[in-house]
């Protein structure tokens, strides 16, 4: 019973942090990822904002996914995407803090309240806000059964051994939070974890910290994994671990070699001084902030720009018409072109089976097979646009290269949110809320008719066939999104898989005017636009 209580409190912290996610994201209108981004003019800015970042979002594996997703925009200079990392993983320890302390008896406080906002309230904002204070009470709650189960376990005599040979084994014990932290996709779950089996009575200070050291590096191996598949999320997970690999490392020898004394001067009881041995390592690592431009001059030259970028293998470009730049590059147009029909056509089959109530038998083999094609077309465009050549074009040319370029980076998550993504939400929304179909339906129906227009008005810029377009989809990217979320405050009826699409559909329309802010950013005043 004990390990049921354990495997269940982990997963309420899982949840609970998914949860205040999504709350936070409802405080703030959905559109983090372009809050943070108002805040990159400057490296300092960039840190401040990426702490602020952290706390409202206290959640390190979304800081990291972010923080690429800025990274490959190509905006917002790679430095500053650096801070903005770092200083949102020192943000998320605001809320290991808060967990060090015992709270676990005003969970049901934060139930109840949280659950009458956001059940009873129509206001968005403040529904995010019930949503947040819910999950914590589901956190709070997670914490009280491991605590709990900690209790239970310690009075084992198997279990009081294994603590006790795992205090013989640090290395073990560092590299274990790692892989735990790694898995779980959360340094907060993981350190959330260890802090509560404190009740166990067999963990150290000495454990604790190694345990917090172990969940930092298993984040670093997160950021790494997320940006791997492309060059610049690349070399921003490998600074990241340039930073704090080393610094974990070396702490952990001090841990082990330094007076007990000097970590137990840390204020409170195990778990707060834990926490703050957490808040204290992020704090060091910002200071590499000051280092950045030494960091990113080491992390190109361990992550160079690829020599041969040639479209190797590609099936839809001729290699030879790179020979004339400007015409490879309207192939490349051409080609995007397409993607954009195929884009129509998974997101209006989609939504016909919303119409009609029925998902047709084939329609989710349709939508992988053409989500692959576009995935793998993308590729090649991609490595078709490195091989041509900038100083062969001219200004409007390169242009129109540099933004292709974006929407290409954009282009995967575009593609799995209205293809896998929003099938999944439908089915969910057709299978489980038969009743809420009718009422649902114009409402998301007029939604992805305002996401349609906006794609075909991305498409015309693209083609130059009225370049000022780029100043007109900012504008309606605006309009779009004020009009979701004040539809989702007068539709607080809804299903949760129709508010799920809504959110894609949102998320879809802010990615799509980040390609036309690349394209129109020498204009005055289209920064204020695009923020």
């Amino acid at each position: 019973m004990e390990l049921i209580n354990l495997a269940a409190g982990v997963l309420l912290i899982l949840f609970g942090l998914r949860f205040l996610r999504k709350g936070f994201a409802r405080v703030t209108g959905g559109d983090l990822i372009d809050w943070l981004q108002g805040f990159t003019r400057t490296r300092a800015r960039a840190l401040a904002g990426g702490i602020a970042g952290g706390i409202v979002m206290p959640s390190s594996t979304a800081a990291a996914l972010l923080s690429v997703q800025m990274s490959r925009r190509g905006t917002v200079t790679w430095e500053n995407v650096l801070a903005v990392l770092l200083g949102a993983q020192l943000g998320t320890t605001a809320l290991i803090q808060v967990l060090s302390f015992d709270l676990r008896a005003y969970a049901g406080l934060f139930i109840a309240l949280g659950a009458g906002l956001f059940l009873y309230v129509e206001t968005q904002r403040t529904r995010g806000v019930g949503q947040a204070l819910l999950a914590f009470g589901f956190m709070l709650l997670g914490m009280g059964l491991l605590g709990d189960a900690a209790r239970a376990l310690g009075s084992d005599p198997a279990v009081s051994n294994l603590f006790a040979a795992l205090g013989q084994l640090p290395l073990l014990f560092l590299i274990g939070a790692a892989l735990l932290t790694w898995l779980m996709q959360s340094a907060t779950a993981s350190i959330a974890l260890a802090l509560a089996l404190v009740a166990s009575g067999q963990v150290s200070l000495t454990m604790l910290l190694l345990w917090v050291l172990g969940a930092n590096i298993g984040l670093v191996l997160t950021v790494l994994m997320a940006g791997w598949s492309d060059l610049q999320g690349r070399r921003l997970g490998l600074a990241n671990m340039l930073i704090k690999l080393p610094l974990a490392v070396a702490l952990a020898v001090l841990v082990l070699s330094a007076p007990s004394a000097w970590w137990e001067s840390l204020p409170g009881p195990l778990p707060q001084q834990a926490a703050w041995g957490h808040t204290l390592f992020n704090l060091i690592a910002c200071c590499a902030v000051l280092f950045a431009e030494s960091i990113g001059r080491m992390v190109r030259v361990l992550v160079p720009e690829p020599e041969d970028a040639g479209p190797a293998g590609a099936r839809t470009l001729d290699p030879l018409l790179l020979q004339n730049p400007a015409l490879a590059l309207n192939a490349v147009l051409r080609e995007t072109l397409q993607v954009f029909d195929h884009l129509h056509l998974m997101r209006e089959k989609t939504m016909l089976a919303l119409s009609e109530g029925e998902i047709p038998a084939t329609l989710k083999t349709e939508t992988d097979n053409r989500r692959r094609h576009i995935l793998v077309v993308c590729h090649e465009l991609v490595e078709f646009l490195d091989a041509i050549p900038d100083d062969s074009l001219d200004e409007d040319d390169e242009l129109l290269k540099e933004t292709l370029d974006d929407f290409m980076r954009e282009l995967p998550i575009i593609v799995r949110t209205l293809g896998p993504d929003l099938y999944d939400e439908v089915t969910r929304l057709l299978r489980d809320h038969p009743d809420a179909v009718e009422s649902a339906r114009p409402l998301l129906v007029d939604a992805a008719a305002r996401l349609a227009q906006q794609m075909n008005t991305v498409s015309r810029m693209l083609m130059r066939e009225r370049p000022e377009l780029g100043r007109k989809i900012l504008e309606r990217k605006q309009e779009n999104s004020r009009w979701l979320i004040q539809a989702k405050r007068n539709q607080t009826r809804l299903p949760y898989p129709a508010w799920e699409i809504l959110d894609d559909f949102q998320q879809v329309n802010r990615r799509l005017s980040g390609v036309a802010y690349v394209y129109c950013r020498h204009e005055p005043d289209i920064e204020s636009l695009g923020t």
